[in-house]
Order: structure tokens, then C-alpha cells, then sequence
């Protein structure tokens, strides 16, 4: 079963929420407070904040997170990330296909609405880090006006419904380098064959032990790892071929994915 969670106490995630409900023929749980069910999906309205939950209200194969985003400059943004502390060395598990197919369905969604928003991947950042199963955030921003849109609402709605229902099937990456909105890695994601789930920005201590956690949290495995190459430094370029080299996967500059070269 997928379980998406919305939180109360979120004006985007009500906003899903209620478009999910809308859109597609849930129906009520028999057992469960505030739970919705529609096939092999579960939607949940829950209170608090997702980001600080340590378990699942419910055993869950996977879970996707209808939230909000938020950044000082406003911009409205559609955006897809894997939550993980990584300062604290706290990955969640990552499921590329889910990020890849809920990022292209947003886009797809976007023009579809005429919606004039960005589409983007971030960089690995916040809880939940302590559940088993892969999650995967996706969220409007940035600002009131945006979590309130409903055209936005549906439109994440149905990227979620999508991800849920009908993953992509793709090769695995992990995203290194580059800035926290990963402009490299969102377009391997949208263009290609591969499924980008953690992002590890230049911004953060990129180590081997950070690079190994990322790939043990990946669900199904990881064939290469993806460099925004002129968006990091000589030594995390070093430590990540030296990492690859270990784990007997690739490493390969984002800039020759998109090339169209055979990778």
C-alpha cells in the first residue's frame, strides 16, 4: 500500500488533500480516522508536522508527502526532494522512479493549467529520516498565495496520484553537486532515462561516508552517480570517484547525460 500524508496544520497540503478527494473516487476509511482510500492508495490527514514524525500511523510499502515549500524569494515552484538530515548523517530512503515520475507529471500538469511556475528537484534536506520505506516530498511553493492555488493543488495532486499508481521504470542515480534547486539534476530527471533520488549539494560536507549512506538509502539500487561538475570542488570530485570506484558503480558529469552520450 502507498500512503500519502497531509498534514492539518499545512495550507498546501489541505489544498492536495481536498483536490485528491476532488479529482479521484476515494472513499472514506471504515477503520481509520481522517484516512481515505482509493485502490492501492491510502491518503491520511494527520496532525503536527510531517517532517518530525519517527513512525507510520500505518504499515505503508511507501510513503508520499503533500506539503508546502517555502523560500524567501516567492517564486512559485512546484518542487520534488528526498527528506534526510545530512549534517546528522539521517538519509530517508529514496526511490528514484517515484521522484522522476511525480517531477515529469508536474510538469506535464503545469502546462496542462497554464500554470506559470517553476518545476523543480532539491537537494536532500529535513525529516522524517527514521522511517524503512522510501519517501518522497512534493510541494508547492513558495509563498500563501501559491499553497492556497488550487490549480497548483491539483496539479501536485495528480503528480502524486501518478507516483503512486504508475511509477517510471529508470536507472538509478545519485545527484552530487550544484545548488540547493539542482538545475543539472532536475533536467537528468526530466530528459533521460535515469532517476535522480538523493541530491547532495556542493553546499554540504560531501564525504564518503555521506556519499555510501546515500546509497544504501536507495531502493532498488544504484548504478551511478550523477556530477553537476563544475558545481563542486576538486576533493569532492576525488572523494566521489574514489567512492564510485568502491561500490563498483559510475561516475558520470551531468553535462554528458544530457549530451544524449551513451552512459
Amino acid at each position: 500500500m502507498k500512503l500519502v500524508l497531509a498534514s492539518a496544520e499545512d495550507p498546501a497540503a489541505k489544498n492536495i488533500a481536498m483536490q485528491m478527494l476532488k479529482d479521484y473516487d476515494f472513499k472514506k476509511s471504515p477503520s481509520l480516522t481522517n484516512a481515505y482510500v482509493y485502490g492501492n492508495v491510502t491518503l491520511m490527514v494527520i496532525s503536527g508536522e510531517v517532517t518530525q514524525i519517527t513512525e507510520l500511523p500505518i504499515d505503508a510499502e511507501e510513503v508520499i508527502v503533500a506539503s508546502r515549500h517555502a523560500s524567501e524569494s516567492g517564486t512559485p515552484t512546484l518542487t520534488v526532494h528526498v527528506p534526510g538530515e545530512v549534517e546528522k548523517m539521517r538519509l530517508a530512503e529514496a526511490s528514484p522512479s517515484t521522484v522522476k515520475t511525480a517531477l515529469r507529471t508536474l510538469v506535464e500538469m503545469r502546462d496542462k493549467f497554464g500554470l506559470i511556475y517553476d518545476v523543480s528537484l532539491e537537494a536532500t534536506h529535513h525529516g522524517p529520516t527514521r522511517i524503512d520505506v522510501p519517501v518522497t516530498f512534493v510541494e508547492i511553493g513558495s509563498s500563501s498565495k501559491q499553497w492556497h492555488d488550487k490549480k497548483a493543488g491539483a496539479a501536485v495532486a495528480h503528480a502524486i496520484m501518478v507516483a503512486a499508481t504508475l511509477p517510471m521504470k529508470c536507472r538509478h542515480a545519485i545527484g552530487l553537486g550544484g545548488p540547493h534547486y539542482a538545475p543539472h539534476h532536475t533536467n537528468v530527471a526530466l530528459f533521460t532515462d535515469i532517476g535522480v533520488g538523493h541530491v547532495l549539494p556542493k553546499y554540504v560536507n560531501i564525504d564518503e561516508m555521506l556519499i555510501e549512506r546515500a546509497f544504501v538509502r536507495t531502493r532498488g539500487g544504484v548504478e551511478l552517480l550523477a556530477l553537476d561538475w563544475k558545481g563542486m570542488n576538486s576533493e569532492q570530485r576525488q572523494i566521489s570517484q574514489r567512492v564510485a570506484d568502491r561500490l563498483g558503480i559510475q561516475v558520470v558529469r551531468t553535462r554528458k547525460i544530457l549530451s544524449g552520450a551513451k552512459v
